[in-house]
């Protein structure tokens, strides 16, 4: 999580904001929502990275052609526990959306059902979708590839994207589902974005500049280092070369080097992103009840393991727990850059600025 100071606006009217200016550069409102559900969700839950700071991003796309303001997403079932969506190069958001509800639907059929998207482009956090799985009583494992911005192992040069994976198993007694989202980069390039924007210097050993040494200024910054670092990338390397096979070989899609890039100066080609989603009904595996005995009993156990003085043992998701009564309470908070430049958009499209409910300091 990030520090940086900005605004704070409610997390409903955040959500209305964005979904008024991607109408206002010519979205349909079906696509616009789902646009800004998800990335109100991730902003929420702190992954700021990949929250509300990408609004600027879909509404370029949008106005330079690259994104389809009016898909006709094709959802098409190609067994019984098949699905294939064609984004029809719009909003990633939408189609994945699409996909996991489809997924749903054919698992509850078969058990598990596996879900290749085609033809989109980037979808935000990918936990977004397994986690709206997750809230419906199904086990999700879900991935996306993306334009090179990360080298391989001991490599100088990108040639893989950041291929996050994410997994979300659903929970009993009123706890929140046990989500994993992550990239297999050491980080996400957002957060050298973020970095860029906040003044602030990356980790060492996660980004490599443009002669292959590693580097902490964000501006320097050509590509990023697979997750594990300088000694042990082959690992993150080798689950970013599964995340690539799943969404291209199986989604009829290029890998990632073949991708345009996102931060290109040409914008008007379409991206043709794959995603790939797994659903599982897990009272297909297990009685329900003892399904959900075993993930408490699990969780239960994770948190009370020993931990270094003033630390505690967290399970995937807890920070993002936390951080979501936090600003719920308090304000989903914008960093200062992404606030001045969305108030240029809202000036263009004639759409009203969220209230502010506080400065803050995150």
């Amino acid at each position: 999580m990030e520090e940086f100071n900005g605004v704070r606006c409610r997390g409903d009217a955040v959500e209305s904001f964005v979904t008024s200016l991607i109408v206002g550069a010519g979205a349909s409102e079906e696509s616009a929502a789902a646009v800004a559900r998800a990335l109100t969700d991730a902003s929420m839950r702190a992954v700021d990275t990949h929250g509300v700071r990408l609004t600027p991003h879909y509404l370029r796309g949008l106005t330079a052609g690259r994104i389809k303001k009016t898909p006709t997403v094709q959802v098409e079932r190609l067994s019984p526990s098949v699905v294939h969506v064609d984004a029809d190069d719009g909003l990633g958001h939408l189609a994945s959306y699409r996909g996991i509800e489809a997924g749903i639907a054919a698992a509850r059929e078969n058990g598990i059902a596996a879900v290749a998207i085609g033809r989109s482009t980037h979808h935000g956090a990918t936990g977004c979708y397994t986690l709206t799985a997750a809230r419906q009583g199904f086990a999700a494992l879900g991935m996306t590839n993306a334009d090179a911005i990360v080298a391989p192992h001991d490599g100088v040069k990108a040639f893989f994207g950041t291929n996050p994976i994410s997994f979300a198993v659903p929970a009993c007694g009123g706890q929140q589902p046990l989500l994993l989202d992550m990239a297999t980069s050491s980080i996400p390039l957002n957060r050298v974005l973020l970095r860029r924007d906040t003044g602030t210097p990356l980790p060492p050993e996660v980004a490599i500049d443009g002669v292959g040494e590693m580097t902490t200024d964000p501006f320097a910054a050509a590509a990023l280092v697979p997750l594990g670092g300088a000694n042990y990338g082959y690992k993150g390397a080798g689950l970013a070369v599964m995340v690539d096979m799943l969404c291209s070989a199986f989604t009829g899609m290029v890998h990632g080097a073949r991708l345009p890039s996102f931060a290109g100066d040409n914008v008007t080609w379409p991206a043709r992103l794959g995603h790939f989603f797994v659903i599982f009904d897990t009272n297909a595996f297990q009685p329900q009840q003892a399904f959900a005995n075993r993930v408490v009993e699990f969780l239960t156990d994770l948190r009370s393991q020993p931990a270094r003085p003033g630390e505690k043992v967290m399970a995937p998701g807890d920070p993002e727990w936390a951080a979501l009564a936090e600003r719920t309470a308090n304000g989903l908070p914008i960093d200062a850059a992404t606030w001045g430049s969305l108030g240029e958009y809202a000036k263009t499209y004639g759409c009203a600025m969220p209230d502010v409910i506080a400065t803050t300091t995150v």
